[in-house]
C-alpha cells in the first residue's frame, strides 16, 4: 500500500509540485491585491479627515475641488492596482503554463525513452539468441559438416542486422539530440538514395528495391535523420511488402516527395493513423502493417525536419504506399527528364 502510493507519488511529483505551485502564487496574488486595497482606502480616509479638519480656513469652492482631486487620484490608484495584478497574475501563469508544459514534456520524453529501450532490447534478443546458439552448437561439434556453411551464413546475416540496428539506434540518438534544424543541410536526394540502397546490399540480404525516377533536387535534411526515416520505412515494406518495393520521388507542391510502395498486407484505410503509434505492434485492430517504434521514429524526425510521413492502402492484401515529405533546399533545380535507377 504504501510503495503503491510513493510509486503514485513518484510517477506525479511534478504535476503536484506545480500544482501546489500555482495554489500559493494565487494565494499570494489574491493577498497583495486585498493588502493594497486596504491601504488605499485608509490613505483616501485619512486626507478626508485631513480636509475637514481645514474646513473653517477654506472656502467651500476649494473644498469641493479638493474632494475631486482627492477621488480622481483615487481612482486612479485602483485603475493601477488592478492593471499590476492581472499583469502579475498573467505572467505567473503564464510561468505556471510554461513549466506544466516542460514537465509533460520530460514525461512524454522518458516515456518514449522507456518504450525505445523496450523496442531494442526486443530486436536485439533473437538475433543475439540465434548467433548464441549457433557458437553452442559449433563449440560442442553438433552440426553437421554439410550444414556448417549454411548455419554459418545466417549467424553472419543475424550479426548484420545487430550492426544494422545499433547504426539505425546511434542515428536516431545524434539526430534527436540536436535541434531540429541544427543538423539540416542541403542534401543530393537521387545519390543519397542510391547511396543508402547500395550500402543495404552490401550489408543486409532483403529483396531489390525498384528505383522509379528520382529527381536531382536537393532536399533540406539531416542526414542522420534521413537515413534512419529510409532504412525504417524499407525494413517494414520488406517486411510486410511481399518482398516487392519500388521507390518513386519528385517535386510536388513545392516540397519533395517520396514515394515507397509495396504489394503486400496493406491496411484498412481508416487506420493508417494508428500505424504510428508508438507501441503499435498490429494488436488485433486490423494494422498489421508496422510494427514497434520504426514508423513513429522516422515520422518524428521528419516532423523535426519540418516534413512529415503519410500511410496510404486501398486495403488488406492490396499493398500499402508511405510517402515521405520534405522541404526543398534553397535554389533546389528540376532536370528535366533525368532519374536514376538502381535495382
Amino acid at each position: 500500500m504504501r510503495s503503491g502510493f510513493r510509486q503514485w507519488f513518484a510517477e506525479r511529483a511534478e504535476l503536484i509540485v506545480l500544482g501546489l505551485t500555482m495554489l500559493t502564487t494565487a494565494s499570494l496574488v489574491i493577498w497583495w491585491t486585498i493588502l493594497l486595497r486596504g491601504e488605499m482606502r485608509t490613505n483616501e480616509q485619512l486626507e478626508l479627515e485631513v480636509l475637514q479638519l481645514q474646513a473653517d480656513s477654506i472656502s467651500l469652492q476649494q473644498r469641493d475641488a479638493r474632494l475631486s482631486e482627492i477621488a480622481a487620484h483615487h481612482q486612479s490608484r485602483t485603475v493601477m492596482l488592478v492593471g499590476e495584478s492581472t499583469l502579475l497574475g498573467l505572467l505567473l501563469s503564464g510561468s505556471l503554463v510554461l513549466l506544466f508544459l516542460v514537465a509533460q514534456r520530460r514525461k512524454q520524453q522518458r516515456e518514449d525513452m522507456e518504450k525505445l529501450l523496450q523496442f531494442t532490447s526486443h530486436e536485439f534478443k533473437t538475433p543475439v539468441a540465434g548467433v548464441k546458439g549457433l557458437l553452442q552448437s559449433l563449440a560442442i561439434g553438433s552440426i553437421p559438416d554439410a550444414q556448417r556453411a549454411e548455419l554459418i551464413r545466417l549467424g553472419q546475416h543475424e550479426c548484420d542486422r545487430l550492426e544494422h540496428l545499433a547504426e539505425t539506434i546511434l542515428a536516431y540518438q545524434r539526430a534527436m539530440s540536436r535541434e531540429p534544424r541544427e543538423g539540416a543541410q542541403p542534401i543530393e536526394a537521387a545519390r543519397f538514395i542510391a547511396d543508402l540502397l547500395t550500402h543495404r546490399a552490401r550489408t543486409s540480404s532483403v529483396g531489390e528495391v525498384q528505383v522509379a525516377v528520382v529527381d536531382a533536387v536537393q532536399v533540406l535534411a539531416d542526414r542522420d535523420g534521413l537515413r534512419v526515416i529510409l532504412e525504417n520505412l524499407l525494413d517494414n515494406a520488406h517486411k510486410y511488402g511481399g518482398g516487392s518495393v519500388r521507390l518513386a520521388a519528385g517535386v510536388s507542391d513545392g516540397h519533395w516527395r517520396l514515394d515507397i510502395s509495396d504489394q503486400g498486407r496493406g491496411f484498412p484505410p481508416e487506420s493508417a493513423e494508428k500505424l504510428f503509434d508508438l507501441h503499435n505492434r498490429g494488436s488485433g485492430e486490423g494494422v498489421t502493417h508496422g510494427a514497434g517504434l520504426g514508423l513513429a521514429i522516422a515520422r518524428q524526425l521528419a516532423r523535426r525536419m519540418g516534413g512529415d510521413i503519410r500511410a496510404h492502402s486501398p486495403g488488406p492484401g492490396q499493398g500499402a504506399v508511405f510517402t515521405v515529405t520534405l522541404m526543398l533546399a534553397p535554389q533546389s533545380t528540376i532536370p528535366l527528364g533525368e532519374g536514376a535507377a538502381h535495382g
